[in-house]
């Protein structure tokens, strides 16, 4: 199954954003096992690139005193913290004109696209691959090692190694490539339709709701799922529950296993995407069978074949520093992809969307990437172990420019923004990481009128459970529950239980 037809050109990840009612914005994404092909938000644009450059250049700082005055409403929103926008900040006209000004940079960036950027993908690939053949081999010599000393510096040499492997594997490569980034090269495997990365989750799977309903409806709550995956609470937006209590809890639990999160993630999605097709079985049993499949090879190679093999050719102790490393090496990448993820998406001033305004154009959709996104600064390295996503604003903006350009590329997309003043958001990481867990914590805890709204939905909750009739609904339900979720299921989560249950 692959949710992205063949591309012979850099595309956008994005479809055109078309003037759609949310009727009709529901009814589309329930269609969307097999989507046509993905257009770009940049395609119908075509200007000359030098000319339109240098006027931009010159007027960057002669106009962005005119639109002073009609944006006191949206720079009041970007000094409050945790802001919610119910519509779009800039008037059309304005935001027409800066996606004509995006568009510029966009198109002058790829059509320069050719042997540079193909190089540098394939040197991080082969990176990636020669990387962990070292480590997986400095963790079977571990185990073999006379001296404590050299067994431990060994292990933690080879753990750190392959940790780096799966990172960059993740990150810089899987990410970027399943995006469609170098898809215009036709290379055999480093395309978004035959890449598949070192983690649980299927490509398809994570296609759907990343590159599709996470970057057409970013930081709109409902239509967004990466807003708290489901399970975290960052909004007001978000009804306050007892259970967000315990946010940072779930918060810890969610970074050190977030490949199981990001795998299970869009059978939690598509459960309720399809609800209403008659073709709901077949879509979720393809995908559920995908899931576990991708499941089963990967904890197999890591957790078994790996471990199994280095103990037959070197020793038991072998085999147990190749499965402890392969261990450490998957938490160490689960905990530094949440991270990034989370300073790119939720801090301080992230803005969030209550809905999605039906007469967005590209230039609105602009606005809304920018606004909900968060840069990490950081230097060469650090922005290539993240995969580029420190650049997250010039991201979700151009999802499908190579990652390599984000860095050369950000001086201007912050001109922009500072043109028409919308708060280009960035920092050090400790500070954005230190917003990110200031802001899980403060939505963890209800405002009174939270606090009143949550009593009285209990109370008249209780109301309603007290008629005959209801009390013999919940019986009924009470024991179907025991039955569908009898013997070791009733201890495994709910995600997992639902999973299980389309097989």
């Amino acid at each position: 199954m692959r949710l992205l037809p063949p591309i012979s050109t850099a595309q956008s990840a994005v479809p055109i954003l078309t003037v759609l009612t949310d009727a009709q914005l529901a009814a589309q994404s329930r269609l969307l096992l097999t989507p046509s092909t993905t257009h770009s938000v940049h395609d119908d644009v075509a200007l000359d690139n030098s000319a339109a450059l240098n006027k931009d250049q010159r007027d960057i700082n002669s106009t962005a005193a005119q639109f002073q005055n009609t944006q006191s409403q949206n720079s009041q929103s970007q000094a409050a913290p945790y802001p919610t926008l119910t519509g779009a900040p800039l008037p059309k006209a304005q935001t027409e004109a800066l996606a004509e000004e995006l568009n510029t940079l966009y198109q002058g960036v790829m059509g320069s696209l050719g042997a540079d950027e193909a190089r540098y993908i394939q040197r991080v690939y082969a990176t990636v691959v020669y990387s962990e053949l070292v480590a997986r081999g400095l963790l079977a010599v571990a185990g073999r090692l006379p001296s404590r000393r050299q067994k431990v510096g060994t292990w933690l040499l080879g753990t750190s190694l392959l940790s780096f492997s799966k990172i960059l594997n993740n990150m810089e490569l899987g990410h970027n490539v399943m995006h469609g980034q170098y898809d215009w090269m036709q290379h055999p495997h480093l395309n978004s339709q035959k890449f598949d990365w070192d983690i649980i989750c299927p490509a398809p799977l994570w296609q759907h709701s990343h590159n599709y309903l996470h970057h057409t409806f970013t930081n709109i709550v409902g239509r967004d799922h990466d807003v708290g995956y489901h399970l975290i609470r960052v909004t007001d937006e978000q009804p306050w529950t007892p259970s967000d209590r315990y946010n940072l809890f779930k918060t810890a639990v969610l970074a050190l296993g977030f490949e199981w999160a990001v795998a299970f993630h869009d059978i939690q999605i598509s459960d309720v995407e399809y609800a209403d097709s008659p073709q709901l079985m077949d879509i979720m049993q393809q995908k559920t069978h995908a899931l576990l499949a991708k499941i089963a090879r990967q904890v197999s190679k890591d957790y078994i074949a790996l471990p199994t093999i280095a103990g037959l050719a070197l020793g038991r102790g072998s085999a147990m520093t190749t499965l402890s490393g392969n261990i450490t090496a998957n938490i160490t990448r689960n905990l530094w992809t949440w991270a990034v993820i989370f300073c790119g998406h939720f801090t301080e001033q992230a803005h969030i969307y209550t809905h999605l305004d039906p007469d967005e154009s590209k230039g609105d959709w602009y606005v809304r990437q920018i606004l909900g996104s968060s840069n990490i600064q950081g230097n060469k390295l650090f922005h290539i172990l993240t995969g580029n996503l420190s650049h997250q604003i010039e991201h979700h903006i151009f999802p499908d420019m190579p990652s390599s350009h984000y860095a050369r590329i950000a001086p201007q997309v912050r001109a922009i923004c500072h043109k028409y003043d919308l708060a280009y958001n960035t920092g050090r990481f400790g500070t954005q990481f230190k917003q990110v867990l200031k802001r899980i914590h403060h939505f963890s805890k209800p405002s009174a009128k939270e606090w009143d709204a949550y009593n009285l939905s209990v109370a008249s909750s209780d109301v309603d459970s007290s008629s005959d009739a209801d009390s013999l609904s919940a019986a009924k339900k009470t024991k179907s529950d025991k039955q569908t979720t009898g013997g070791l299921r009733r201890f495994l989560p709910e995600i997992v239980r639902q999973t299980l249950a389309y097989l």
